[in-house]
């Protein structure tokens, strides 16, 4: 066989002077170890051709998409080559060594590894096939430099990151960014396109990620079905015309390695056949090493028609063209509102963060009021992380990150206003101005919201046979009076609701006789808390609710 290190001297001549592709690379790696009495010239083996008469391009054909022989990797729906999915490219998993990657492993029915009865490939070898089918097993283009994955196995490549366990067979999915190569000081934006293979929708209840400690965030975005196709496999670097497609919806996001827990009774929805969209930031803060970034999201499923309410999540940016941040030391604020004109459903917000660059001073959100004017502050940017105290300033790389329980509730109409200030305080800031971009160098104005959604609950509505309707104290502390008058023998129920439409008792369902009714409701039972309910008198399918406030 021979050694990269070796072919690396040649193939980097051949850059020089001709350009070549990855895939020549790549290429040029089977030509030199699996033709030979194997798999052409002399063999075809798995009745797999990579010599195709000297023509790379047939090579390609034999390889790229193509369903491989071998009755257990086909079962897993792998293929010899499946571009942007290296986990499921049975190629390169014939390749791969333990002291290589040791997630890529064969089974017993999956055969020997390739080359058959010769020494392995050298590390930085296998590392370019995977790389090249990361990218998306393109045909031609160089997607990664051979010198640093040289460079990474053999002179200065930092550890990667643990990889941790995977959910349980049937308990979920483990999605896998990764490694891309960063030199020292390099700062990269990655995404891609990652079907789940699933054949039934499902729901998420949980997520964890694990991400390298330089990474400036990672996020998911679920595509809109269908919308799929429109969006290349592999990975994709990302600029300001692809920062956020049409095709994608946020999801949830990370500045650091964490779980997240929805609340009980919500949940993501996920469709089948699905497709997610991997968002991957991240800087290479070594001097003198080379970084290899990647990140895991762990997805814990349920099944559909868990959850009582889907988590909704956005994603709200103040738009690029307005965010202009002159280099004159001062301080300047930029405020926006972000709501649903004429909406009558409520938001019901479980969590709230925001993103800003090196030179966000400050990020708060308020409560937005009918009239459009600014009311109670809902999140303060100079807390801490866990927000759990004022920190007295605003950390812009570990932004605050508030969860609501119970959850807060906002008209959607209404909606919240985000104020951010921002000052360019650095004096080797050659910049005139700072406007929008991607890097830390550019700035950012974003907002991220999940929560539930719920219709109001009416006060409105008219009962027939039932009069004399009450509801007091109003507000109340300790126990509430209901009393109403019945007309006539009727099927009644009682409920109570919070104000995002969610049942905290069932006080009553029964067949009542006619007649003047009461009864007593205990405020300081478990389930209450301050804030507003709605005692609602169900009566043979007409309904009236009456608004209470709880106070402590």
């Amino acid at each position: 066989m021979k050694h990269f290190y070796m072919f690396c001297s040649l193939t980097f001549l051949v850059f020089s002077t001709s350009a070549q592709s990855t895939y020549q690379s790549v290429y040029a790696i089977f030509q030199a170890n699996c033709t030979v009495g194997c798999h052409g010239n002399g063999g075809n083996s798995g009745n797999l051709d990579l010599y195709g008469g000297g023509s790379a391009n047939t090579v390609y054909n034999n390889i790229v998409n193509v369903d491989p022989v071998n009755p257990a990797a086909l079962a897993k729906g792998h293929k010899r080559i499946m571009p942007g999915y290296p986990e499921r490219s049975f190629l390169l998993r014939k390749c791969a060594t333990t002291a290589w990657d040791a997630a890529y492993s064969l089974d017993v029915t999956e055969g020997n590894a390739m080359p058959d009865n010769q020494p392995s490939l050298e590390k930085e070898e296998i590392e370019l096939i995977r790389q090249w089918i990361q990218y998306g097993a393109p045909q031609s283009g160089q997607v990664v430099s051979t010198q640093t994955l040289y460079d990474y196995y053999h002179v200065n490549g930092r550890p990667r990151i643990p990889v941790p366990s995977a959910p349980a067979a049937g308990e979920g999915y483990q999605l896998h960014i990764g490694p891309i190569f960063l030199n020292p000081g390099e700062e990269i934006e990655f995404y891609k396109k990652e079907a789940l293979f699933n054949t039934t929708a499902f729901e998420v209840n949980k997520l964890n990620c694990k991400i390298n400690d330089d990474s400036h965030h990672f996020l998911l975005f679920g595509f809109v079905p269908g919308a799929e196709d429109q969006i290349n496999e592999g990975l994709r670097q990302v600029d300001v015309s692809n920062v956020f497609p049409d095709e994608t919806k946020y999801l949830v996001g990370w500045v650091d390695s964490d779980s997240t827990n929805l609340p009980a009774g919500t949940a993501y929805f996920i469709n089948d056949d699905a497709y997610l969209d991997l968002n991957y930031h991240t800087i290479n803060y070594s001097a003198d090493s080379i970084l290899a970034a990647e990140a895991y999201t762990n997805i814990y499923t349920q099944a559909s028609g868990t959850a009582q309410r889907e988590m909704k999540s956005e994603l709200r940016i103040y738009p690029p063209p307005g965010l202009i941040i002159p280099n004159t030391g001062d301080e300047y604020t930029f405020t926006g509102t972000i709501n649903e004109p004429g909406s009558e459903n409520n938001w019901n917000i479980w969590f709230l963060s925001t993103h800003t660059h090196k030179y966000g001073k400050s990020y708060n959100l308020y409560k937005r009021n009918s009239d459009g004017s600014r009311g109670e502050i809902i999140y303060d940017g100079n807390y801490n992380t866990a927000y759990t105290f004022n920190q007295g300033y605003y950390d812009w790389a570990h932004p605050a990150n508030r969860y609501f329980d119970p959850l807060e509730t906002v008209p959607a109409a209404n909606g919240l206003i985000q104020e951010a200030k921002f000052r360019i305080d650095d004096p080797n800031e050659p910049a005139f101005v700072i406007t929008f971009g991607l890097t830390t160098a550019d700035e950012m104005m974003l907002t991220f919201i999940q929560y539930t959604v719920s219709e109001p609950i009416g006060i409105n509505e008219a009962i027939t046979a039932a009069d004399e309707i009450n509801a007091y104290p109003n507000p109340v502390a300790d126990i509430l009076n209901f009393s109403y008058n019945l007309k006539e023998e009727s099927n009644v129920s009682i409920d109570i609701y919070d104000i995002s439409g969610k049942l905290v008792a069932n006080l009553m369902n029964k067949t009542e006789a006619p007649g003047k009714k009461f009864a007593q409701i205990n405020t300081n039972a478990p389930g209450w808390t301050s804030g507003t309910y709605y005692v609602r008198l169900s009566v043979n399918g007409e309904s009236i609710s009456k608004q209470i406030v709880k106070i402590d």
